[in-house]
Formats: structure tokens, sequence, C-alpha cells
């Protein structure tokens, strides 16, 4: 009797192990499981370093500044970009339109034959004559004109004072310590700021569709007998992909410059921006700024996130066996200095185990290589007309596979192994 009860459960035992279900491989990552690829300051910082007078450069659409002087300089004209900044956040108008109409009045008249006394750019018309927000914008920022800053600028908000309070109101925002402006046209000498807050100044202008779409003109042409006028940014004809933002010069001040372009950086589009500050002549403004965009073109670099076959962790499975679990194809980003990408391996529900905890699914019988098991979620930075909007950054994932064949582990191994067998991880 005794002996038939043994039979029975050794024949129970060979059975159930028969078709006992085995546990899942457990994924052990290598760590980290998140990783950071950031991009070298080539030799942006060293290119900067070698101007004697204020520079700074940088990307429109990233946070970094690269600049050599953090002290406040004379910025002549520059002071307009502040001046459209500060009277279209107070009154906006959108790219294209036309705005508010301003009527010329004796005082803005007076105004001019200062500025035309002063050796300041004006461009005379009659009082009375009616004026758009987009002709004030269009002749204060291309060719510079100081009658029509100030015109807009105390067509909204009046007179100096209330547009220096405005001023101040508005760079407290933005956070533009280095910021002095005592009146809207750059003529008053003392009107400064730091080539890295000029910079700053240039990406606030230029993410205004508004003002991006004047500084961009080469030319504009205005009724009245005006006519047709020049840009005076000498980037224009000097270099392709140019858009914007502006110049400026006095005796103080010499010949300033904050100057944008587009350019492919490894297949990329960005947008550099580059201010040079006190230069001693046109022709050293116009070096300088070649110097820093070329600086900028060398910068951007292409940097391997993972490769195909890259191993980035095992899965043990019941029996002992090993089983490396790849990345299953390339990912590259191109990176500008400052910029960093980041890649996390998460594994599937329905996969594999991670870290020991038991999740549904493949049973631990025979399984071909390749089988998915997770991915490598990679976030890189890029334009924003082109990302998904979150956070100025685009997403991708690449599949996490078996580098080799599962193999269950045979019947007498399955009678030797009771513990392992019927032990769930």
């Amino acid at each position: 009797m005794a002996a038939s009860i043994v039979l029975l459960l050794a024949m129970a035992y060979a059975i159930i192990c028969a078709i006992a279900p085995l546990p899942e491989p457990v994924v052990t990552l290598d760590e980290p499981t998140s990783a950071r690829f950031a991009a070298a300051d080539t030799q942006v910082q060293q290119a900067v370093d070698a101007e004697t007078e204020p520079t700074a450069v940088g990307w429109l659409h990233e946070d970094e500044v690269w600049t050599n002087s953090r002290s406040p300089a004379p910025i002549a004209s520059i002071s307009k970009l502040v001046t459209v900044l500060v009277v279209l956040d107070a009154q906006p108008v959108a790219a294209g339109a036309d705005g508010p109409v301003h009527v010329w009045t004796a005082e803005d008249a007076a105004r001019q034959a200062e500025y035309l006394a002063d050796n300041g750019v004006a461009f005379p018309i009659p009082i009375g004559t009616e004026v758009t927000a987009r002709q004030m914008l269009q002749l204060a920022l291309v060719p510079s004109a100081n009658d029509f800053a100030t015109a807009y600028a105390y067509s909204v908000f009046g007179d100096n004072e209330a547009f220096l309070a405005a001023v101040r109101a508005w760079q407290e925002r933005e956070s533009l310590t280095s910021l002095t402006l005592f009146e809207p046209t750059g003529m008053d000498e003392r009107n400064a700021a730091s080539a890295s807050d000029v910079l700053r100044i240039a990406r606030l202008a230029l993410e205004n569709e508004t003002i991006a779409e004047i500084v961009a003109m080469p030319q504009v042409s205005l009724p009245w007998g005006v006519g047709t006028l020049e840009s005076t940014n000498p980037l224009y004809g000097a270099l392709d992909g140019v858009v914007g933002v502006k110049t400026g010069r006095t005796s103080t001040a010499g010949y300033n410059l904050a100057a944008a372009r587009t350019s492919d950086a490894l297949g990329r589009d960005v947008v550099q921006i580059s201010v040079v500050l006190g230069r001693e002549s046109a022709e050293d403004r116009l070096r300088s700024s070649l110097t820093m965009l070329s600086a900028l073109d060398a910068a951007p670099q292409r940097l391997t996130i993972t490769a195909r076959g890259e191993r980035l962790g095992t899965a043990t499975t019941v029996d002992g066996v090993e089983i490396p679990i790849l990345s299953d194809d390339d990912a590259e980003a191109v990176l500008l200095p400052g910029e960093a990408a980041t890649r996390t391996a998460v594994l599937e529900r329905g996969g594999f185990s991670a870290a020991g905890e038991p999740d549904a699914g493949l049973t631990g019988a025979d399984a071909e290589a390749g089988r998915i098991i997770g991915e490598l979620r990679i976030s890189v930075p890029n334009d924003p007309n082109h990302s998904d909007n979150s956070n100025n950054r685009n997403d991708a994932a690449v599949d996490l596979v078996t580098g080799s064949d599962i193999v269950a582990p045979s019947y007498g191994w399955r009678l030797t192994h009771p513990r392992e067998l019927f032990t769930w991880s």
C-alpha cells in the first residue's frame, strides 16, 4: 500500500514537473537605467574670449549664452529693440497687420528737427499724416529712424516718463538686470546693457512674430515720398540666411550689432545669434560678427545615443542561462553646446519581470532571439517648429530585444530542480 502511494506521488510529481509553467526570466538592466548625453562646450567660449570688446553668442531656442563681459556697455540704436518689445507688450500688433493709426503731431515734427540737428536718423513727414503702427515699426527697425521710434513709444505711453516706467516693469519680468534706458532711441549715450542681455533681448525680439517679420526685411518701401530704405544690418548681402536683428552706432558706443542667421547644424535647422558691441569701425563690426557666427557653425556635435546591438541588460532564465538585452537600432542626436539628450530603458508590461518583480507574459518557454521586451525612450532637443511642444523636445524610441534564443530547460532539469521550478521570482 505504501509503495503504491509512493508510486502515485512520484507519478504526480513527474506530471506536475512536466506541465508546470516556467518562471519568467528576470531582467537586470545595466546601470544607469537612464543616461544623459551632453554636448561639450567645444571652442565657442574660446572664440568669444579672443574678442577684445564685449561679445556674446548663442542660439535662438536655447538658454545658454557665451560672453566675455557682463558689464553694461552703451547699446545705441539697439535700444529700439527694447522700445518695440515694450510697446508691443502693451499694445500687441499681429504679424502682417497694420495696427493702430497715429496722426503725426507738431510735437513729432519738432522731435524730427531735433534729431536731424543732432545727426540722428529721421524722415520728416507733414503734420496730420496718418501713420500705422506697422509703418512706425518698419522705420524704427530697418533704417533705424529715431523719430518714428519715439513717436511709436509716446503714441502708446504718452511721454518718456510713462514709457520708462513700462520699460522697468518689462525688464524686471524678463530678468534683464544690466539694462538701463533713458529714452526710446539710443541717442542718449547712457542707454546700456551687457552683451549677454543684448543677446537675450535679441531672442525676445525674434520670438515675437511681428518684430521677427520686420527685422528680416533687407529693405522697406514707405509712402509720403520716403521711398525704399535699406536695412542698416551689414550682414545683408554678406551672408546667407540673415534674419535680423539690429545695429547701433554713436561716437561713445562705437559700432554695435546684434545679428541672427539660420544655419544647418548637421542637418538640423537652428538660428544663431551674435552680439558685438563697441567696435571701432563698421569693418571691425562686420569682421567680429562673421567670426562669431563662424564659431557657432563649428559647434554642433553629432552624438550616438545608442547603437544597434548595444548591450543594455541581461535576462536570466530559470535555469541560469543569461540572455543579452540589446538595442535594436541606431539613434543619434545633433546637439548644441549646453544641450543634452536622455535615454531611459523601460520594460513592457506583459514581457519579462524587472528587478525581480513578477510580470505576466512570457512564460520562460522557447522564444526566438529578437523578442521585443521593452524600449529605450530617447528625448532630444529640437527646433520647436518640429517638436511635440513638450518642453521643446522630441521623443523617439528604440526597441529593446533579446539577443539570443531562449530555450526551455529539459524535462530532466525540471525533475531535478523543484525549488527553482516552483519558486517564482
